[in-house]
């Protein structure tokens, strides 16, 4: 409007009140510059000369008063938003996976709901990159909000956001959220890794079986896969280093030799089920919780020693909102650890699922997907790197466990196969 005063297009500007003209004072030396320019001002509702002195004085305090309105305003409007976020409640517009309800509280859309948690299991696989995910979610159906295919900037937002773990961040400070939580916070604490251990764009087209699960045994890189005519081999880049390319196909050959030597034998299966009932009938949770309820009380503590921290000075508030975060993140853990080991009645008939896949991991593993056959391969094995031209595997602590529960007796199962039971 005021481009097209300038440019002579009309004589003059009429508005109805002052406070409808601008409400901070650089709109208002924006009209000042016009009226100086010689385009002629009038206010329909308020009787002033805007050309003379005393007109543009009382303009100006008027103005004055509505400036002031503006910030009271948005003073009221940060204060109720304050107060809703301290009840855990979201005032601004719920992301992907939630709806939009009448109420203060974010239900999950039944339809998107589903798809976002889909998408946070299948970045924690650490098989997809961005590009791939965003690709995959728009296969299945996922929408962004104006309803239009899933954009991949939609995805990376997702992808940080603590709020599918049922807390708030807003402008560095994280409050605890009332609205049902898509993925546990260990989940979302994983995703944060991979996403940090990524440092540049990747395409992934899961043409490599073991991409990013063989590391080098001497400078501790991870193998690179690459095709060569008709076969994928897995080779270190590293000039100089002493470990040779391994071709997939031997890969797979020496990887299903160690599966099998990991395999309970038919006639531990009885025996493994019925310690660890026995366990179960027997078991006293209360140390283990008294341990896990020390520790969320001294992370507690914590918090409050950084607002002491704060108040004295001694930390700045970017510091202190840092710390209170990743503070926040452990107390979400401990409190899911504590509920798991409420829940810990209904595994056995996840143990039995697990044990039964123990039986025979060679024949799991052929069976399988790609993306099963490499989450298999994470959980038997905490480390697959070659050296030279020799293999080595380090075998997950929750196989040996397996082996190692007391025979005919309620000797508890470690922390490694009671994780594991939960993931299965």
């Amino acid at each position: 409007m005021l481009r097209q005063l300038r440019q002579g297009e009309a004589e003059g500007l009429i508005i109805h009140r002052i406070d409808r003209s601008s409400r901070n004072y650089a709109d208002w030396a924006r009209l000042d510059d016009a009226s100086r320019a010689g385009i002629k001002i009038y206010f329909a509702a308020d009787s002033l000369d805007f050309d003379s002195r005393g007109g543009r004085l009382l303009a100006d305090i008027q103005m004055a008063l509505a400036a002031d309105y503006s910030r009271n305003l948005s003073m009221e409007v940060k204060k109720g938003q304050q107060g809703r976020l301290r009840q855990g409640q979201y005032p601004f517009r719920a992301p992907i996976g939630y709806l939009n309800p009448e109420s203060a509280i974010k239900p999950v859309d039944p339809i998107k709901g589903p798809l976002v948690q889909q998408a946070f299991e299948l970045y924690s696989s650490g098989d997809y990159s961005i590009t791939s995910l965003t690709a995959e979610l728009q296969k299945l159906g996922l929408t962004g909000f104006a309803g239009q295919p899933v954009a991949r900037r939609n995805i990376e937002t997702m992808l940080r956001n603590p709020f599918y773990m049922g807390k708030i961040l807003l402008k560095g400070v994280l409050y605890d959220g009332t609205h049902n939580p898509l993925i546990s916070a260990n989940q979302f604490r994983r995703i944060q890794e991979i996403k940090a251990q990524r440092t540049q764009k990747k395409s992934t087209k899961l043409q490599m079986r073991y991409r990013g699960l063989v590391h080098c045994g001497h400078c501790e890189r991870v193998l690179t896969g690459e095709r060569q005519k008709t076969h994928c081999y897995y080779r270190c880049h590293t000039k100089d280093c002493p470990t040779r390319s391994i071709r997939e196909d031997a890969l797979t050959s020496a990887l299903l030799m160690r599966l099998k030597r990991l395999s309970l034998a038919t006639e531990d299966v009885t025996e493994a089920e019925n310690r660890f009932d026995m366990w179960l009938c027997n078991h006293d949770a209360t140390p283990n919780e008294q341990s896990l309820q020390l520790r969320r009380a001294d992370a507690r503590a914590r918090q409050d020693r950084l607002t002491d921290l704060l108040v004295d000075g001694t930390i700045t508030k970017a510091d202190y909102d840092l710390r209170r975060q990743n503070s926040t993140f452990e107390l979400a853990r401990l409190e899911e650890e504590l509920r798991r080991l409420s829940d810990l009645e209904k595994s056995r008939h996840d143990l039995k699922e697990l044990v039964h896949l123990a039986v025979d991991l060679p024949t799991a593993f052929e069976a399988g997907t790609e993306p099963e056959r490499r989450k298999l391969l994470r959980n038997c094995f905490t480390k697959i790197e070659l050296s030279g031209k020799r293999l080595r595997t380090k075998p997950a602590a929750w196989l040996h466990d397996l082996r190692r529960m007391e025979p005919h007796t309620a000797t508890a199962p470690s922390d490694a196969l009671i994780q594991q039971i939960s993931r299965s």
